[in-house]
């Protein structure tokens, strides 16, 4: 089973704001590009026989988000994305050290035995004006939001 939580910054988020500046003023997205949002993703694989996944969700959550500058969503099994936008799934195809980290405190100093592994990604919200929104997303995912050496990316749709 795989327990998903979608954190979001409750607080401006720079980095989104650099983002969706440089796409629209230096990469010629100005037209295309009606908003950029962002929110960190992780993906925690969890033994079948946990009876609460609900309950293990928020006591996860208690620990990898920040609830004074941070909310977040949690789903079991499936990410479910919300309609008007195009949500680009960027992950490391390297060894993750902040994942490795999480698993490591979850399992081993927080006594989560049931959970199996970590995955850490960030899914960059993109709300576009065009005929072919996931073309333009692919081309936005390639020409700035991964480094090819060491990032991939997915349409989630």
């Amino acid at each position: 089973m795989k327990i998903n939580l979608r954190v979001s910054l409750k607080i401006p988020d720079a980095e989104a704001a650099t983002v969706k500046n440089t796409l629209r003023r230096r990469m010629g997205y100005g037209a295309v590009l009606a908003e950029l949002g962002k929110e960190r993703l992780w993906s925690i694989e969890v033994d079948d026989s946990v009876a609460d996944p609900a309950d293990l969700a928020g006591r996860l959550a208690r620990e990898l988000v920040n609830e004074n500058k941070e909310s977040y969503k949690a789903t079991v099994d499936s990410i479910d994305f919300e309609e008007g936008y195009v949500p680009v799934k960027v992950g490391l195809r390297i060894e993750d050290g902040e994942a490795i980290s999480a698993q490591n405190r979850l399992r081993n100093r927080l006594g989560f035995d049931m959970v199996r592994s970590v995955e850490r990604s960030m899914v960059w919200k993109l709300y576009l004006r065009t005929e072919e929104p996931e073309r333009a997303a692919e081309e936005i995912a390639k020409g700035l939001l991964i480094n090819p050496h060491k990032d991939y990316y997915e349409i989630m749709r």
